[in-house]
């Protein structure tokens, strides 16, 4: 599902020295990447959601393959059909144009040209799995950092993406919240054959349901 050999991804005016990375995943389930503020994270991640070229300049060298594409082959808005990012803060996802939580988690698949059937049943299933179902009526300006949070994530579901990404992802919800969600990703993710990527700064929400963890340094992508 991703494979990463020897890339190095150099973004515009960048401060550091580069590094190679190395990594590969075909199995599904959730895998954790840890790396502290400033690691280059969220960079790693927006490379791998497709934002390379477009919305992340740089110079990009090595052999990387994500969902079956390396970056820059598809535009963002076709990358989106197989790879969905979350990031932390909701409030720079939200569409800006519904006027509830569930016309917000079925923006996406109204934009697949899905039937009306199919796009009902995805949104339910993308509010049960995040707990938004009583959130449906909300106008997503109402709602509160962790109420957006598990509607950006239902939004991302909604897609049916061969790969999630959850960037720090996790940090406005409680921990039952976190751990309901994680439960519901974990069986997801086996079900539909899908890879859940989540980027924290410690495994200590996500170990228990990662198949194997991974660490950011400054010069590599280590297997822990």
């Amino acid at each position: 599902m991703v494979t990463l050999d020897n890339v190095c991804f150099q973004p515009q005016d960048a401060r550091h020295p580069p590094r190679q990375l190395n990594f590969h995943c075909a199995r599904p389930g959730i895998v954790t990447i840890l790396g502290d503020n400033g690691s280059g994270k969220s960079t790693l991640a927006q490379l791998l959601a497709g934002w390379y070229p477009e919305f992340l300049p740089g110079t990009l060298s090595g052999d990387a393959t994500v969902a079956g594409l390396r970056p820059g082959e598809q535009p963002l808005i076709e990358q989106a059909q197989r790879v969905q990012l979350v990031q932390q803060s909701p409030w720079l996802q939200l569409s800006g144009c519904t006027f509830s939580v569930e016309e917000e988690i079925a923006f996406g698949p109204e934009n697949l040209c899905l039937s009306e059937t199919e796009i009902l049943q995805r949104t339910e299933t993308a509010m049960l799995m995040t707990h938004c179902q009583h959130l449906r009526h909300r106008h997503p300006a109402t709602l509160s950092g962790g109420e957006a949070q598990r509607v950006v994530m239902a939004s991302a579901l909604a897609m049916k993406p061969r790969i999630l990404l959850l960037d720090e992802a996790f940090g406005r919800l409680s921990p039952q919240s976190t751990e309901e969600i994680l439960t519901r990703l974990s069986a997801w993710a086996q079900a539909e054959s899908s890879l859940v990527i989540v980027f924290e700064c410690d495994a200590t929400r996500t170990r228990h349901y990662s198949h194997s963890l991974w660490r950011l340094t400054p010069d590599a992508l280590e297997a822990l």
